[in-house]
């Protein structure tokens, strides 16, 4: 039990450690590599094993897809930060068990949206600005439940941004949760034979 813990704690630290690490080269970090075209479908399934890997979770219990063939030019490493951390949180503070859809299609030309529904107890009118900044971290209750830094929803909001894009966050109409929406520049490729991921 205490090497359970001591390893617990050194996993938090190191991932705390990783993130103040991000915040701190966020400016240069989309100079680092060329930009490449990224297959959404992929990408968002494998941010969503790690979160499930993450958090002790079976992916087809916990995530339903609905993803449209999509591509991004971008630099991978950014769009696995910024949906790493949505689905790892939707996961997070979801419902429990928690269950988390992902929604990604088309808008015009040119723009890709994603949405991710959690069935969590959703986020307050008033902090749904303040989430996005650095070390926010909710009410007490929050704190004392959930483990966090803070840095999630301010790398995700620096990162859109550095990538021309948007993210906000509402409520679900029917029912309990938060939908996350992602706006990025995108488009669907001229010619494919990816169907919509369903899980």
């Amino acid at each position: 039990e205490f090497y359970a813990t001591m390893n617990s704690e050194l996993a938090r630290l190191d991932g705390l450690i990783n993130q103040l690490l991000e915040v701190a080269r966020l400016d240069a970090i989309g100079h680092q590599k060329e930009a490449e075209t990224v297959h959404l479908e992929d990408l968002l399934m494998s941010c969503a094993e790690a979160a499930c890997l993450h958090h002790k979770q079976e992916i087809s219990e916990v995530f339903h897809f609905e993803i449209s063939p999509l591509a991004l030019t971008s630099r991978r490493m950014l769009l696995e930060m910024i949906f790493g951390n949505l689905l790892d949180n939707a996961v997070k503070y979801g419902g429990h068990p928690p269950r988390v859809t992902v929604h990604a299609v088309a808008q015009g030309r040119d723009r890709v949206v994603v949405r991710v529904t959690d069935n969590g107890p959703g986020v307050p009118p008033e902090n749904r600005r303040k989430i996005f900044t650095m070390f926010f971290r909710g009410n007490d209750e929050l704190q004392r439940t959930k483990t966090g830094t803070g840095l999630g929803l301010y790398i995700v909001r620096t990162l859109v941004s550095f990538l021309k894009g948007s993210v906000a966050v509402t409520e679900v109409q029917s029912g309990t949760g938060s939908i996350f929406e992602v706006t990025l520049p995108g488009r669907q490729p001229p010619t494919t034979s990816r169907s919509a991921a369903r899980v």
